[in-house]
């Protein structure tokens, strides 16, 4: 890393920075043939593979980022800032690995001490795999600045980027940005009221930035991929050399484009103890690279991903703050901050309207949860039939069958005396309906702090006051997806039991009719579909950190050459409140199957500053 700053007249400047990393990555394994024994004692191959792997990854990446600015002041107070500017980025990646079979000596797992032979004797043709790849970037840019005696702002941005990504046609796009202030608290006007109101700023912006970041480095080329000894036919005992036809791809791909304006308000009140702001925003993407539109099996290959989405995320964020000290020398503060935003699908493809995870509609919200109505548990089989009963069409046959006590009841919404999900599209999806919302709304948190004589106290609180989650695995179910899949939590055992349970007639367990889970089946989950029983309140406040501290006087420090020495005990995570099911953790429940919850730490420890 290397920077420059030259400044040959008063008020230019220049920068010049750059930035190289190399990044090396050597990988290797060994897969030693293991053994069991049978009922006799005998031992077996338990596992086959015999290999060694070796495997290189290197990255080199370069940054080159430089700009050259002024800035002209007129004793009138009107100053200017021009800037303009050149960045690049360039990586180069390399990698290549091999595989061969037949460990000789299991104490020298080397690639060189391998016969290439399995464990029968047979020949095994090492495997090989390398690459090399490269993306670039280039984009000019610039910027002028005005201010008028810190009144009135003003910003106007223009950005030129290209990308190797894309085709030629594609790979350049230019992209403005504006923003203006007015600071009414500078203006004579206010006088009067300065000392009540002493910062009222009034802001907004628009601006567009654009996105090459894909999920293949190239998805515009068609790629004809070749593998050596990978064909499914002998020839003359060994597997040819074979390639593929390349996937369809689109020649139109290219940049996303997001289109972002905002308005703003930021205040100071009584002397700047009460401050604030708060922001409104809209943000349009434009030409999103969105899932593959739905085509017929006819076509024979996977559809090409193209710009074929807009969506639309708006939302606000609030801030306000209160700090003071007494006259006992008691300083607190107290801050709050409070955001919400949603995000639609204004475009997509989607003639049929089909209702499915990896897909979207025009109008969808994102986080939607389609699931059934819940009727409730039937506690008797004669309830269960009766239910059954009125639904002439064909009751819950299409979720399931063998009905029986203990089985969820699920309602006829669309009164056609069946359940199912019609069509599943928006124009028919039988009995489903939007449940509930996975998008996280209205983030906040709460920052109390506080400090007298020496002592020091903070308490952060942080959460989510709406959200809807459904967990649909064996971490929440307890039986699920078959008997070697499922668990058992202890919050699962309030499961139905009436008095023909296997537990209950062993005496191990009592009947449990108004039990919270349906009966336990390894059979099926059709007791499982998304549904507004089980449709979770992923709602939470959580204490994330709480720390007490205590700094000695500096009379008594500084009589061992310590300038500031502190010392304090800190607590992580230590309370929440939330009604999510007991096994989930709300800050987990995007991770894996969201119950490993985050762990509740204390420390103590000691702080000097010499």
């Amino acid at each position: 890393q290397a920077s420059l700053i030259l400044e040959p007249i008063k008020n230019w400047i220049t920068h010049i920075d750059f930035n190289y990393r190399i990044m090396s990555a050597n990988r290797h394994w060994d897969s030693q043939q293991t053994f069991n024994h049978d009922v006799d004692g005998n031992p077996v191959i338990y596992g086959t593979g015999s290999n060694v792997h070796e495997e290189l990854h290197k990255e080199n990446y370069m940054n080159l980022n430089a700009y050259t600015e002024y800035s002209y002041n007129l004793e009138s107070g009107h100053n200017f800032k021009a800037m303009v500017g050149f960045q690049s980025e360039m990586m180069r990646q390399t990698k290549f690995g091999l595989q061969r079979d037949g460990i000789i000596i299991s104490g020298l797992p080397e690639v060189d001490l391998t016969s290439g032979l399995d464990y029968n004797g047979g020949v095994v043709t090492p495997s090989v795999n390398g690459a090399r790849q490269r993306w670039t970037t280039a984009g000019f840019f610039g910027r002028i600045n005005y201010d008028y005696q810190g009144r009135y702002l003003a910003e106007v941005n223009l950005r030129y980027d290209g990308t190797s990504r894309f085709h030629k046609d594609q790979r350049w796009n230019l992209f403005p940005s504006f923003s203006l202030g007015w600071n009414i608290a500078r203006e004579t006007f206010w006088e009067p009221i300065a000392e009540y109101v002493g910062t009222l700023k009034l802001r907004g912006s628009y601006g567009e930035l654009g996105n090459q970041n894909t999920t293949s480095w190239y998805p515009s080329y068609q790629i004809l991929e070749v593998k050596a000894s990978d064909g499914k036919w002998l020839q003359n005992g060994l597997k040819p050399n074979a390639a593929y036809v390349p996937g369809l791809i689109s020649s139109t791909l290219g940049w996303e484009r997001v289109r972002n304006w905002n308005v703003g308000v930021d205040f100071g009140l009584l002397n700047n103890r009460l401050t604030g702001s708060f922001d409104y925003y809209n943000r349009l993407t434009l030409d999103m690279i969105g899932p593959a539109p739905e085509l017929p099996a006819s076509l024979g290959a996977d559809v090409p991903k193209t710009n074929n989405t807009d969506l639309k995320t708006y939302g606000w964020e609030l801030s306000v703050g209160w700090n003071d000290r007494l006259r006992n020398g008691l300083g607190y503060g107290v801050k709050l901050m409070l955001s919400d935003s949603q995000t639609e699908i204004t475009r997509y493809p989607n003639k049929t309207g089909v209702i499915a995870s990896d897909t979207y509609r025009k109008g969808m919200k994102m986080g939607e949860i389609w699931g059934y109505t819940t009727v409730g548990i039937a506690k008797t089989q004669d309830e269960m039939d009766k239910h059954l009963a009125s639904l002439p069409n064909g009751g819950q046959s299409a979720l399931g069958s063998l009905w029986a006590a203990g089985d969820i009841m699920y309602a006829d919404l669309n009164g056609d005396g069946k359940v199912d999900a019609g069509a599943n599209t928006a124009g028919d999806h039988g009995d489903l309906s939007i449940i509930g919302n996975s998008t996280p709304r209205y983030h906040f948190g709460i920052d109390l702090t506080a400090d007298y004589k020496g002592f020091d106290f903070r308490a952060f609180f942080q959460g989510v006051m709406k959200r809807d989650y459904f967990q649909n695995s064996s971490t929440f179910w307890g039986s699920h997806g078959g008997i070697w899949w499922s668990t058992c939590y202890t919050p699962h055992l309030d499961y139905f039991r009436d008095e023909n349970s296997v537990m209950v007639q062993a005496g191990e367990a009592d009947v449990n009719l108004d039990a919270y889970f349906p009966r336990p089946s390894f059979r099926t989950n059709m007791n499982h579909n998304v549904q507004t029983r089980y449709l979770q309140n992923a709602a939470y406040i959580r204490l994330k950190n709480v720390q007490l501290g205590y700094t000695l006087p500096s009379s008594l420090t500084n009589k061992f050459y310590v300038n500031k020495l502190r010392v304090f005990v800190s607590g992580e995570n230590l309370w929440t409140g939330t009604n999510l099911f007991k096994t989930l953790d709300p800050e987990q429940v995007d991770a894996a199957n969201g119950d490993y919850p985050l762990s509740k730490t204390l420390s103590f420890g000691l702080s000097i500053t010499l």
